[in-house]
């Protein structure tokens, strides 16, 4: 196991969640503050004394399954409510499912490199909101009728 270097990036940590976080959705609202939270514990369990892989890798593949479930929704609702940009989204969803699907796979091969991990963790969480979600979120908002024309168009 590779020490951590806890000053590695001063100044960027995973936010709290605040109201002008919110995309108008309450279910990826509360997913928001659940990823931002499960980001948090894990970097406290990076940054503590000695971190046991068995805990960083249990706390990773939470991120990891609330991630996929969280992306799934979100593109849902983007699809319905006809975000122009969907493509993009979909792709930034993809490329980090398999960043955190790559890191799992070293901690199950105990080769993780802690530092990248951390930088992974914060980068992402600091920048998931703001930069992907924030931009869209009119089409966030769930608008009346989409699940039951969904329903009646089979998407």
């Amino acid at each position: 196991m590779c020490p951590v270097n806890k000053d590695w990036r001063k100044g960027a940590p995973i936010p709290a969640w605040r109201p002008d976080l919110s995309v108008g959705n309450a279910k990826l609202d509360e997913q928001h503050i659940v990823l931002l939270e499960l980001g948090r514990n894990l970097l406290r369990m990076l940054h503590g004394h000695a971190p046991r892989m068995d805990s960083v890798a249990f706390a990773l593949q939470d991120i990891y399954t609330l991630c996929r479930q969280h992306d799934q929704d979100e593109e849902e609702v983007l699809r319905h409510n006809a975000c122009p940009t969907l493509d993009e989204h979909i792709e930034s969803h993809r490329a980090t499912q398999e960043t955190l699907a790559k890191l799992l796979a070293d901690i199950a091969q105990h080769a993780i490199d802690e530092p990248e991990l951390s930088r992974v963790i914060t980068d992402w969480m600091a920048h998931h909101i703001s930069e992907n979600d924030l931009p869209v979120k009119q089409y966030l908002k769930h608008k009346a009728g989409s699940k039951a024309r969904a329903r009646a168009t089979g998407h």
